[in-house]
């Protein structure tokens, strides 16, 4: 083969490594966007916190975190679209939660009323967390992320963004050693010595 067709060969292999590392950028750049998106307009703390495991009041843990018997929280109860303030909203179970709701306070422990109990028409919160022990080890026990279940197909989607981030990334490294003209041997994991 002549010089000439070598060089050739090497510049259009570049061209074509330009090409796949420009596109494959954007490609992860946009499922990146895309990811930071779902993220910052409460899509995925929506699916996460979706419906009602149990009876009782759906809340937002985060309003009501200082609370104490001395100085309980006192959660408006309320068909209110968006858990923004110390609201509680009625769910049943499989109810969908409303937005920024992050835990529901089962009727069950509104029986108790050790922890919470109803006041008329508002949630009485006195012990928005303490600390338990189960199979040997402590943890603090909070109304957050409690009484909730997830979208079922947000498991999926988490793993297809994974695949699909790694896999543009991947394809975007190959494109960057082509327009530099680093060729790496592949691994023969498989072949004996």
């Amino acid at each position: 083969m002549s010089t000439e067709s070598q060089s050739a060969n090497q510049g259009s292999g570049r061209g074509r490594g330009a090409f796949k590392f420009l596109f494959w950028t954007a490609a992860a750049g946009g499922l990146m966007f895309y990811l930071v998106h779902t993220h910052r307009t409460g899509q995925l703390a929506a699916w996460f916190y979706h419906t009602a495991a149990t009876d009782g009041y759906a809340v937002n843990a985060d309003t009501f975190k200082n609370a104490s018997k001395a100085s309980p929280a006192l959660l408006a109860i309320g068909s209110h679209a968006s858990l923004d303030g110390p609201y509680a909203v009625k769910v049943k179970k499989g109810d969908r939660l409303p937005a920024k709701a992050n835990g529901v306070i089962g009727a069950k422990v509104l029986k108790e009323g050790k922890r919470a109990s109803l006041e008329g028409d508002k949630v009485k919160v006195m012990i928005p967390w303490e600390i338990q022990q189960a199979k040997g080890f402590k943890f603090k026990d909070t109304f957050k992320h409690k009484g909730i279940e997830t979208y079922p197909w947000a498991g999926l989607w988490n793993v297809l963004m994974v695949f699909g981030i790694g896999l543009a990334l991947g394809f975007m490294a190959e494109g960057l050693t082509d327009v530099m003209g680093i060729k790496l041997d592949k691994i023969r994991h498989f072949e004996g010595h």
